[in-house]
């Protein structure tokens, strides 16, 4: 992220694209960050023709990378006539490597992909094509969800809000600098989020048990209010407008029940293999799944690359 003036996160998009409107939804969120940073988006289509006896493998290929150079082309002159600056790419083979292959090649510092489509698009989220791009991408992920309805899918920049969940742990804090530069780009407030479980009772007399969870959840409350604090404080001595929120629930419900005034919530994740354990486990399967806020998860590869931001 720039030091003085305009923010350029992010200067280079990986949108990876399946031929079909829904995997498209993911373009409009890239196009607007593009407008926002000038960055430029590399469109990609990964294709892997399946071919029959008697199919000649070699003219099967060619024509599936004909097919995909031209679709893409289609949408790069459509970017172009709108001011965006777009180049396509086509990468022969399956679908995780070519992304993680492109985004290295041409340095991309995000990939917007959309999380559901045609030819087996969704199980980019919910599968190893997912868990392979978000353990070994150099980048972060914005995982647009296609089942949200093609009229609510406004611009980015006309949201105010950039929230970014935090339990404590310097795992978590590892996607402040995403977080931090997205806020930057699109002139948003950056809001730390903390959710306290409400205590449970453990007590046997009502009045002796009202007091004492009322006093827990008050000490449980006050001890995220400080440590947001004072992560607050570190971010905000360089200019930024930086807020905090404390609320009861649980973390799962609450940070999926985000609100459509945040423009992105953004989520560092483990990046571990295996369905159930894919993107900080519970928590983050449940913001995928019900959530409707565009996502941006940062994996362990990508965390190496985010710097200070101090």
């Amino acid at each position: 992220m720039e030091a003085h003036g305009k923010s350029r996160y992010p200067q280079t998009v990986l949108v990876p694209l399946d031929g079909s409107i829904l995997a498209e939804l993911a373009l409009n969120f890239a196009e607007s960050l593009a407008r926002a940073s000038e960055a430029r988006l590399i469109l990609l289509r990964a294709v892997v023709p399946y071919t029959f006896g008697g199919t000649d493998e070699a003219e099967a290929r060619a024509k599936a990378i004909d097919e995909a150079e031209r679709y893409l082309a289609r949408l790069v002159d459509r970017l172009t006539e709108r001011g965006i600056e777009a180049e396509a790419t086509v990468r022969y083979g399956e679908a995780a490597p070519s992304i993680v292959g492109a985004a290295q090649l041409h340095t991309a510092d995000l990939v917007a992909m959309c999380t559901h489509g045609r030819g087996g698009l969704g199980r980019w989220v919910y599968g190893s094509v997912a868990e392979q791009v978000l353990a070994t991408a150099p980048t972060a992920v914005l995982l647009v969800r296609a089942w949200q309805a093609l009229e609510s899918v406004t611009s980015a920049n006309e949201r105010s809000r950039v929230l970014i969940p935090l339990d404590g742990s310097a795992f978590a804090e590892k996607a402040l600098p995403v977080a931090e530069q997205l806020a930057a780009t699109l002139d948003a407030e950056l809001v730390l989020l903390r959710v306290v479980y409400a205590p449970s009772p453990t007590l046997t007399q009502g009045w002796i048990v009202a007091s004492y969870l009322a006093e827990e959840l008050e000490t449980s409350e006050s001890a995220a209010r400080h440590y947001l604090e004072g992560v607050a404080d570190r971010l905000s001595r360089g200019g930024r407008s930086v807020s905090i929120e404390v609320q009861v629930g649980t973390p799962a419900s609450v940070i999926a029940d985000t609100g459509a005034d945040v423009a992105f919530l953004v989520m560092a994740t483990h990046g571990r293999t295996g369905t159930e354990r894919l993107m900080m486990g519970s928590v983050a399967n449940v913001v995928v799944r019900r959530g409707e806020v565009p996502l941006v998860l940062v994996g362990p590869a990508a965390m190496e690359g985010t710097g200070n931001t101090d």
